[in-house]
């Protein structure tokens, strides 16, 4: 039910009445499987993004960002984007929700014919941090290739850690390397 409740504000801000087109990004690796959405706001910077990551030893992670993405010329090699992301976290017992801010940025240069470097942080302290939650760190690194104008794979490494009041230690969500795909739209 608590899902439920964070997935149906997901999918009406995701209305395709209002986006001019996205991105689907699915990774992988023996242990864990990404699915995230990105969508581009009509006539604006705006990007809304939903995204589920889920870790075989019983570890879920859901995202709803909000990022103001720079509009520069689409000739320009780089990409960046500013805003946050609602983090809902469940491991074994222990789940929590955070309001992270942060941001992203991808360089893509033509003089490397289709290969480019991405990376994204979010990180929510205490005062943003819901429940017992302390804190939220989502980290993550690429090397990625175009072998397409619309789709490209990529190799990367995400780390996402919680800190909760009553934990000696911290939850370790994912933190590992993982192959991609990601599709344009």
């Amino acid at each position: 039910m608590k899902l439920l409740r964070f997935i149906a504000p997901a999918l009406l801000l995701l209305s395709s009445s209002v986006f001019a087109g996205g991105s689907l990004d699915l990774s992988i690796n023996n242990e864990t499987a990404g699915l995230e959405y990105d969508a581009t706001r009509m006539g604006s910077p705006l990007h809304v993004s939903a995204g589920f990551l889920h870790h075989e030893d019983d570890a879920d992670l859901l995202s709803l960002g909000l990022n103001d993405v720079d509009v520069r010329s689409k000739q320009s090699p780089v990409k960046i984007g500013i805003g946050g992301k609602l983090l809902t976290y469940f491991v074994g017992d222990e789940e929590g929700a955070a309001l992270a801010i942060g941001g992203f940025a991808r360089y893509m240069p033509a003089e490397l014919n289709g290969l480019g470097f991405s990376g994204h942080v979010y990180y929510s302290p205490s005062v943003l941090s819901f429940d017992s939650t302390e804190n939220i760190i989502d980290l993550g690194a690429r090397i990625e290739y175009k072998l397409l104008p619309t789709a490209m794979v990529y190799l990367g490494y995400r780390f996402v850690e919680a800190s909760e009041e009553e934990l000696v230690q911290n939850l370790e969500i994912v933190k590992a390397g993982h192959f991609g795909l990601r599709i344009n739209f």
